[in-house]
């Protein structure tokens, strides 16, 4: 008989055992699933919120990819207070959109999480069918491209690159492309190996501005292409870098217009010296503040 992710599912008992350990569930935790998603049928309902009952699902996306980027930030910084917060957010944000989708649909919440947790069984079977706690992340990669493929909303897939979705951030998109191209067999072996490829595209970036703006975006286009799976064969993720430098760019610009106001110079007023001066200052170690350890 084969694997069934339903009846394994359904087999589980109500207390913890030790095919899940540890265990993070509490009673508190169905209580407050519970009150969440009344509060937001409350919302959603005839005696409602009338900005809630306006809502949309496209409204709720855009939302939600500003949470995210408030979550992420919290994660940077390693608040935990506040990264359990911005997860209520978005817990919020999840609810009220299957609120709306049950409205047209009527998928329960329960259905849409046992979907959730019936794929994770059936894409993980070194876990739950066979397990294999020493398999190779390659092979645990491969089984589950050949699961998804498998399960009814991926089977008219016919590429490689089939389900990266294109309103992704560019730069993510050109890592999770060459990530799957590389799956195949099409990469580079290793990061040092992609450096000659960048070169050559910089290359052209500096011969393409003799040809005009067309040609000149084209080959930047390349170039962030290949930038970016450098990054990826170096173990980084593209756009969490040009986050990071975004951020510094942000502190040290913050900084030289403190020191201009402090010197009260309009930064209008600053000469290119100046200016590289204050950002050479920007770039110094903040001094220990008083009462820091020494």
């Amino acid at each position: 008989m084969s694997f069934d992710p339903t009846r394994y599912l359904e087999s589980l008992p109500d207390s913890p055992d030790t095919r899940a350990l540890p265990l993070t569930e509490t009673p508190e935790d169905l209580r407050g699933f519970r009150r969440l998603s009344r509060v937001v049928d409350h919302l959603r309902g005839e005696n409602g919120c009338p900005f809630d009952r306006k809502q949309t699902l496209s409204a709720l996306v855009s939302d939600l990819k500003d949470e995210i980027f408030e979550l992420e930030e919290s994660v940077q910084k390693e608040d935990h207070e506040n990264i359990a917060r911005e997860m209520g957010d978005l817990f919020v944000i999840l609810f009220m959109a299957r609120r709306i989708l049950w409205e047209r649909s009527g998928q329960s919440l329960g259905g849409i999480l046992d979907g959730a947790a019936r794929k994770m069984v059936s894409r993980h079977p070194h876990v739950f069918e066979s397990p294999s706690p020493d398999k190779s992340l390659e092979a645990i990669w491969e089984t589950w491209e050949e699961k998804k493929r498998k399960e009814p909303e991926h089977r008219d897939r016919t590429s490689v690159l089939d389900g990266i979705p294109l309103t992704m951030p560019a730069l993510t998109i050109a890592s999770k492309q060459g990530q799957k191209a590389g799956r195949v067999g099409f990469d580079w072996p290793t990061a040092d190996a992609v450096i000659p490829k960048v070169l050559e595209e910089w290359q052209e970036v500096l011969e393409a501005r003799q040809e005009g703006p067309g040609r000149l975006s084209e080959e930047l286009g390349d170039l962030l292409f290949v930038l970016a799976q450098f990054a990826r064969l170096s173990g980084i993720r593209p756009e969490e870098a040009l986050t990071s430098a975004n951020r510094k760019f942000r502190d040290r610009f913050h900084f030289m217009e403190r020191e201009a106001a402090a010197q009260g110079l309009p930064l209008s007023s600053l000469s290119a010296e100046q200016w590289e001066s204050l950002w050479e200052d920007s770039k110094k170690p903040s001094p220990p503040t008083k009462g820091s350890n020494q």
